[in-house]
């Protein structure tokens, strides 16, 4: 199975922070042990086999640095009744990668809410861990504070939309059309950017805890400790959710109403000659270390990342607009992307590349390589923010291209083609598996990211370019670190 990120395949998610601070009063036997255990906030480490965001993850990676002061062997030994009720999670571990998800004993958090109220009645053991509860758990806690609000804010929803909402998150693994549209909705900035990178993974908690029958038992928990250390928060909907404005509703259908800026297509006069093109993408290679992040809204996790954020960097040394400006026809023939900027938030509709524009881009790409001292000045810069994707980008096709590997290459395309890129519980799921031990490094790009790679490719040949796209991948890969 892949490594995801986004937790689908399986709940880490014990709720660090209510087992943390909760057992720091529950007796003689426990009170100096997690008293310590909630001063070491800054002494943590990684306890299972993920990227390191910390302290800027979610609560899967939250949980697996508590876990490190806190084992869940530790904490089974402790409570007066089982953790779990159901699921994967045995024997002292956690099964992160299962098709089940863990289902809570509402009597053991329960209890651990009880605990809770004990421990922050604590006024100076408050006052004391305040400073690393700011820097290491705040922004996830009121994330996860104000998601719940709002879907508990009859303002927002009533009990039939709630409920629906979560149940449709949990047949579909955490991702729906309606999720996706009441996330963008919300106004929950951070500096980190937390928020916008790990939304999914806050509401996929409160989903599951809605369908094991814990949620008001974990968010008495959470509510009693946030409370208890910022006793100024005071939910108003109108301050964090801001729903868009809709059209077409007298058709029953909705849609997004963007105010666009003007965006005009490409006059003959402003075409840029091939040779020009071509020393503009040698200077842009040559500066691949000056970029910076054009989507300021998602996280950033450059040159760590996916394509998206590859892509967002790489528009700041040449825009979408000059991009069109090199080619002799329009870069999309369809979709939603405009001529100087791409609209990234139209979940039925991807861009579709024009062929001839693709066709174009390849033989730029062979002038751009063939001078060989470029290749050697730019192999360093290559190697730190390139190599890694289009090792990545090349190991997934040539996978999808050998029998041995995928046997049913359009089936895995068109699964993931189904899901928009959401690769749980599909046969593209086995397939990135598959190819885990071939192209997982200890950065986990791959393993975060690898279905966004895939599903880029099964765009490719839904639209026809996918074996041009190769082509200048093979071009660039195979100058830089051919035979």
């Amino acid at each position: 199975m892949t490594k995801n990120f986004t937790i689908r395949n399986g709940v880490f998610a014990c709720f660090a922070i209510a087992i943390l601070f909760a057992f720091s009063s529950c007796g003689d036997k426990n009170a100096k042990r997690f008293k310590e255990a909630a001063m070491n906030l800054d002494n943590t480490t990684l306890t299972i086999n993920d990227y390191d965001y910390w302290p800027e993850g979610g609560i899967r990676n939250i949980g697996g640095h508590l876990a490190s002061l806190i084992s869940l062997d530790e904490l089974q030994k402790m409570l007066p009744c089982p953790l779990y009720v159901s699921g994967p999670h045995h024997d002292g571990q956690w099964d992160l990668y299962s098709d089940e998800f863990g289902h809570y004993n509402p009597q053991a958090i329960q209890y651990l809410a009880d605990l809770a109220k004990k421990v922050v009645a604590d006024k100076k053991f408050v006052a004391a861990s305040k400073p690393l509860v700011d820097k290491y758990l705040y922004e996830q806690m009121h994330i996860m504070m104000v998601l719940h609000d709002l879907m508990y804010d009859e303002s927002v929803f009533e009990k039939e939309g709630r409920e629906y909402m979560f149940e449709d998150m949990i047949e579909n693994y955490g991702y729906t059309d309606g999720l996706f549209y009441f996330l963008e909705e919300i106004d929950l900035y951070d500096e980190l950017g937390i928020y916008n990178y790990f939304n999914y993974e806050f509401m996929y908690f409160w989903a599951r805890r809605w369908s094991d029958g814990t949620i008001d038992q974990f968010y008495d928990g959470l509510s009693t400790i946030f409370k208890a250390y910022y006793p100024d928060y005071n939910f108003v909907a109108d301050d964090f959710y801001f729903p868009y404005e809709y059209e077409d509703e007298e058709m029953g259908e909705t849609s997004y109403y963007y105010e666009l800026e003007p965006d005009e297509p490409v006059q003959a006069n402003e075409r840029i000659k091939e040779n020009d093109a071509v020393n503009m993408f040698r200077e842009a290679a040559s500066n691949l270390d000056k970029t910076y992040h054009v989507l300021g809204n998602e996280f950033d996790y450059w040159p760590e990342c996916a394509i998206r954020v590859t892509g967002s960097h790489l528009f700041s040394l040449i825009s979408l607009k000059t991009l069109n400006r090199m080619l002799p026809c329009d870069l999309y023939v369809s979709g939603p992307h405009h001529y100087n900027r791409w609209e990234l938030e139209a979940p039925y509709d991807f861009g579709r590349y024009n062929p001839e524009a693709i066709q174009y881009l390849g033989n730029l790409a062979k002038k751009v390589v063939a001078d060989k001292k470029f290749i050697e000045k730019t192999r360093p810069l290559v190697d730190e923010y390139l190599k890694r994707q289009m090792f990545i980008m090349k190991g997934l096709y040539d996978g999808l291209n050998d029998k041995n590997v995928c046997e049913d290459k359009e089936a895995v395309l068109q699964s993931i083609m189904e899901t928009r890129g959401q690769a749980y519980g599909t046969i593209a799921n086995g397939f990135l598996g598959d190819m885990s031990d071939a192209l997982e490094d200890d950065t986990y790009v791959y393993g975060n990211t690898g279905e966004m790679f895939l599903y880029w490719w099964a765009r490719r040949d839904a639209d026809g370019t996918m074996e041009k796209f190769h082509d200048i991948l093979e071009t660039v890969y195979q100058a830089y670190y051919g035979k």
